[in-house]
């Protein structure tokens, strides 16, 4: 999965977020819509991406999105 792929993803789990909404760099808590049904549909978009888990723990330690990518990465590998 490419981070343009996770982003589409992210996009479309995210309530409130149209297409070209995220980037790579965003901050997490600057998104509107970001809420603690955010934190369940990005866990949900990792799991389904990449097939891994990321604890609420690892997620919060993510301050962007490229950070959560390359996270979910580092775990698949």
């Amino acid at each position: 999965m490419s981070i343009d792929e996770f982003i589409a993803e992210l996009e479309l789990a995210i309530e409130g977020m149209g297409p070209g909404t995220i980037r790579p760099g965003t901050v997490l808590r600057d998104l509107p819509g970001w809420d603690s049904l955010a934190v369940l549909a990005t866990l949900a978009c990792v799991d389904a991406g990449f097939g891994v888990q990321l604890s609420a723990v690892e997620l919060a330690e993510c301050r962007t999105v490229q950070e959560i990518f390359d996270r979910a990465r580092s775990k698949r590998a």
